[in-house]
């Protein structure tokens, strides 16, 4: 059975939202002619009632955003979902199907029937940041989820988990002759991965990790 919360009676923290982490989502916004349009996107607490997306001027979205100003946030751990959603030429006639929606309850879009958690937002300002993107700030007014604490995806979370599996490996293989190839190419992973991190997740625990797991297999390096 869906829970449903109001957002004044539920804070963004209480389902596992952190500020300074980017959490991808899917977002949906009714186009001009009413059909539903979505768009895998990061969105950013910025408070405990107030999310930030970074949106390319030329989207769909931005341009629904700026008629309809509302939209939904979907949360899912479906990746068939983000997918589709992706690349909507994969699916019957080239969009996401129409059954896949259900009107929101508490602004007019539409949301995404199956998901683990819908933050249905009003849009409370528009930021240009370039001739490229601009930085939409959103007021949310309702939550509605299937578990009283969903918990949204962020890659930062994936990409630490990666890196504790590699480093455990590392401090092994580093002791092994044969594997100093294999070691390298671990190494310079999680340096990629740091690099993501700081981007979706800077001054976060995952940021803190990653920079301690450096830390070790650098030292690990310098034993004998």
């Amino acid at each position: 059975m869906t829970v449903r919360f109001q957002a004044d009676l539920e804070k963004l923290s209480s389902f596992n939202f952190k500020k300074n982490v980017i959490y991808e989502s899917i977002i949906s916004t009714p186009n001009p002619d009413h059909t539903p349009n979505t768009a895998p996107m990061g969105v950013t607490m910025l408070d405990e009632k107030h999310l930030t997306l970074t949106i390319f001027n030329t989207s769909k979205t931005l341009r629904n955003l700026k008629t309809a100003q509302c939209a939904v946030i979907n949360l899912t751990s479906d990746i068939e979902v983000f997918y589709k959603s992706t690349f909507k030429e994969i699916n019957p006639e080239g969009k996401v199907p129409s059954e896949w929606f259900v009107q929101a309850n508490f602004v007019k879009a539409p949301k995404l029937r199956d998901t683990d958690a819908a933050l249905e937002v009003l849009i409370v300002n528009f930021k240009p940041i370039d001739d490229e993107k601009t930085e939409v700030t959103c007021r949310v007014q309702h939550i509605t989820s299937k578990a009283s604490y969903p918990q949204p995806y962020s890659r930062a979370m994936a990409l630490t988990l990666e890196t504790l599996i590699h480093a455990t490996r590392i401090e092994a293989y580093l002791k092994i002759p044969q594997k100093q190839t294999e070691t390298a190419k671990l190494i310079e992973k999680i340096r990629d991965y740091a690099d993501i991190v700081e981007r979706v997740a800077p001054n976060s625990i995952y940021t803190l990790v990653l920079d301690d797991l450096q830390k070790r297999i650098a030292l690990w390096r310098q034993e004998p």
